[in-house]
């Protein structure tokens, strides 16, 4: 082995090859993501990546974890410390971490939770819920109404943010223009609302956001 090659293989690590799959899905797609390709990334030859991880659902499952981490220190409160700005904040932080890599949305949503950033998430937000007044049985269904609900919004929010800015805004006001292009004889309900839907992504999000804290009997509303 050439010594500038053993030189970059020694300086591998687990964060830097994730480093690199985020580089290289973020660029090409997850169909991309091959261990010549990341071994090209990487300047060493692809079977040093096995040294770190055995294989690609393994090497996947770490980066989804290190996505979901950045949520996870992104989230803020606003030094209330209450439970419902905590777990307002964190549900926030996990939507913007899955959206800031659209490639990745669906791949992590549809993958069996694990790894160490993503059993912290659902450990602080079960402890925020017992500390609201929840039991066991109403705080394990408390949190995946919020989990799935935050995941499921990514999920369908992802193909607008893969798009640039103002390709985004310009299919959410087609669609807006759709449905108000439609009969108001026939659809009446649908007329009388049609200007309001398919507005800020984000503002959706929140809007749902709060009144599922609401009906979980979380009321004091952060906004």
């Amino acid at each position: 082995m050439p010594a500038d090659e053993r030189s970059l293989r020694q300086g591998l690590s687990d964060q830097r090859i994730l480093k690199e799959v985020l580089a290289l899905v973020d660029a090409a797609g997850l169909d991309a993501l091959t261990t010549r390709a990341l071994g090209h990334r990487l300047s060493v030859d692809a079977t040093a990546v096995y040294r770190y991880f055995r294989n690609k659902d393994e090497l996947v499952n770490a980066l989804g974890d290190r996505i979901i981490g950045r949520g996870t220190a992104a989230a803020s409160t606003d030094g209330s410390g209450r439970p419902r700005s905590q777990l307002r904040a964190a549900c926030i932080a996990l939507r913007r971490a899955l959206l800031a890599q659209p490639a990745m949305t669906a791949v992590i949503v549809r993958r069996p939770p694990r790894g160490a950033h993503t059993w912290a998430v659902t450990e602080h937000a079960l402890g925020l819920l017992r500390q609201a007044g929840f039991n066991d049985p109403d705080a394990a269904r408390a949190y995946q109404a919020l989990l799935y609900y935050t995941l499921g919004h990514a999920l369908l929010e992802a193909p607008y943010a893969a798009l640039d800015p103002t390709q985004s805004t310009a299919e959410l006001t087609a669609s807006r223009l759709m449905y108000q292009a439609l009969p108001a004889s026939d659809y009446p309900n649908t007329a009388a609302v049609a200007s309001h839907l398919y507005g800020s992504l984000e503002e959706q999000f929140s809007y749902g956001l709060d009144r599922l804290l609401d009906g979980l009997g979380l009321a004091e509303i952060t906004r």
